[in-house]
């Protein structure tokens, strides 16, 4: 009883990942950098990023955890890599102030790779959906 319980946490916490990656890269950001200027939507992103991503990373965790409890070892160590990757966007590339170096000009593009790199995330989370559902 005690593992489908767990089993059954660790994908809703899996699909609230996905749920969360599905909506800041397919919705939020484009349409950010579609309403705003560059400026303004790279503050936008960079904000939802910082407070967003570090969620999105303890959910991974608590799915990485209750799939460990069911038993799906694997589950639980690609959503641990899930939400090792939501970190990684969310301190590498968003708290970034780029700094113009003497005579060249700085394109701001981390939070639009970030977005991207976001959406490679879901391939994973998606995996580790269907290892927990195995029991693997």
């Amino acid at each position: 009883m005690f593992q489908q319980v767990a089993q059954v946490s660790a994908i809703v916490l899996a699909g609230a990942s996905l749920g969360w990656i599905m909506l800041f890269s397919f919705v939020v950001s484009p349409v950010a950098f579609k309403t705003f200027d560059q400026g303004r939507a790279e503050r936008i992103v960079k904000h939802v990023m910082n407070e967003g991503h570090g969620i999105l990373g303890l959910i991974a965790l608590a799915s990485g955890v209750a799939a460990l409890l069911s038993g799906a070892i694997a589950g639980a160590a690609v959503a641990s890599v899930a939400a090792a990757f939501a970190f990684l966007c969310k301190f590498a590339l968003a708290p970034r102030d780029d700094k113009p170096l003497r005579g060249h000009r700085v394109l701001k593009t981390a939070r639009i790779v970030a977005s991207g790199l976001t959406a490679f995330i879901m391939p994973i989370v998606i995996g580790s959906i269907v290892l927990t559902m195995m029991g693997i």
